[in-house]
């Protein structure tokens, strides 16, 4: 655990963060409020199937900003700011650089990916509306989602989340003028999302124009060592991002076999809530990122293991808390999203055991966080795709197996799984900093 001097920075640190991604999920939850309720269980069921795409946008935004970041923070916490700047400004251009092919394949295949992710009929036409839309303000989409933990690392936690706070309460304004008041359906949940999105970015961009921020244009040079560290380590945010909507292809795949367009329904709805709890997790290993990172590079190996430690006791106890949630809102979740009768009874059942997965998932995705801001991408990728791998084969296997049961059950037997590979690359990290910190750090409490 941290030293007591240590604590107003840490929580200085994860509390903006923590809220930032908490909030961010609920904003995403409004839309499925709005359109559950307006539009009806297809409406629901298509924002789910299109949802791992713009999550891919996402992700792609996350993880080379997440990558440049941690470069940036091990920098300057070796005292090299100069070069901790150019880290920002490779990161900055190949946020730019990544964004546009990503815009050009949702236009053009927007469509028949939503059919393969399990899309059909009303479902299917819906999903389309939501994707088409959100295709147009791809580039907003990655560079404010990129440029955010940059921020963070600069040490502007409450800047950051104040873009956050700010974009997600447009968002919600506009979906509630969109798809309420002006019947847009799916189409308008994903104008509301683009418009705030573009908020945000220009947040993000006023930021880096700031004096003392601005990063100078010999910044973006290319470097291609720098490039090259920065998406080795985005490897694991980036796919730890889009990790829920693996989960989410997966189940809503088998899902549609074993239960049909109720099944799916049901699961847009777990996986709504489940997404609060992911992201109170995230905001934790997220926002002790860059304090993990400095204390990394600047040689402080065991303050980066007290803060780990903290970690783990806050997201453990937020799983923890999130299943007691669960369990006992199982019968009023799905009045909250307008589900059918049928839909709220499954969903009653399921939810409780789905829920298991959160006390696991603490465990696993704190250590994940860990491992790349301590430069360790082998860990932190072996972790994130062997879950993506797993949740595949798990959930299709019990599924078949256990039908419908199998697959709420899937998710926990996983993240069971990691927690236990996750813990063997503790050890051995924890083995190899040991020869490298000092007897006198080592006896000595971490420092703020």
């Amino acid at each position: 655990m941290i030293g007591r001097s240590m604590v107003p920075t840490y929580l200085r640190y994860i509390v903006p963060s923590m809220i930032a991604f908490t909030l961010t999920s609920i904003y995403g939850i409004v839309d499925g409020l709005f359109v559950g309720n307006v539009v009806g269980d297809a409406g629901l069921a298509g924002i789910n199937v299109s949802f791992p795409l713009v999550q891919f946008v996402f992700a792609v935004g996350t993880g080379i900003g997440m990558g440049g970041a941690v470069i940036s923070s091990i920098r300057a916490g070796r005292g090299d700011e100069a070069s901790s700047r150019r880290a920002v400004g490779n990161t900055l251009l190949m946020l730019v650089v990544a964004s546009l092919p990503l815009m050009a394949v949702l236009l053009m295949f927007g469509a028949p990916l939503s059919e393969l992710l399990g899309g059909r009929g009303a479902t299917l036409a819906e999903a389309v509306n939501y994707i088409t839309v959100i295709a147009w303000g791809t580039p907003f989409l990655v560079l404010q989602v990129g440029c955010l933990p940059l921020i963070r690392n600069r040490g502007h936690v409450n800047y950051a989340m104040g873009v956050s706070v700010l974009s997600g309460l447009v968002n919600v304004a506009l979906d509630w003028l969109f798809v309420v008041e002006l019947h847009a359906g799916t189409a308008g949940a994903a104008a509301a999302t683009v418009i705030a999105q573009a908020l945000a970015f220009a947040l993000c961009a006023a930021f880096f124009l700031r004096k003392g921020e601005r990063i100078a244009l010999r910044d973006f040079k290319p470097q291609a060592r720098t490039i090259g560290h920065a998406l080795k380590l985005g490897m694991a945010p980036f796919g730890l991002t889009l990790l829920p909507e693996v989960t989410v292809v997966a189940v809503n795949m088998n899902a549609v076999v074993q239960g049909g367009e109720v099944a799916v329904a049901a699961y847009a709805v777990i996986s709504y809530t489940a997404m609060i709890i992911q992201m109170l997790i995230q905001g934790v290993g997220d926002g002790s990122q860059p304090l993990v990172s400095r204390s990394y590079g600047a040689g402080r190996y065991a303050e980066a293991r007290a803060i780990r430690t903290t970690n783990y006791v806050i997201t453990v106890t937020i799983g923890v808390l999130g299943l007691a949630a669960m369990y006992l809102l199982r019968e009023q979740v799905p009045a909250w999203f307008g589900a059918s009768a049928d839909t709220t009874q499954l969903i009653a059942f399921a939810l409780p055991v789905f829920s298991l997965s959160y006390v696991f998932y603490g465990f696993t995705h704190a250590s994940t966080s860990y491992f790349y801001a301590t430069d360790n991408a082998v860990a932190s990728s072996t972790i994130v795709y062997g879950e993506a791998a797993l949740v595949t084969m798990v959930v299709t296997g019990l599924g078949t197996l256990f039908g419908l049961n199998g697959i709420w059950a899937s998710v926990s037997v996983v993240q069971a799984v990691l927690s236990m590979l996750a813990f063997g690359f503790l050890r051995k990290s924890d083995h190899a900093l040991s020869r490298r910190t000092s007897p006198e750090e080592t006896a000595a409490p971490a420092r703020a």
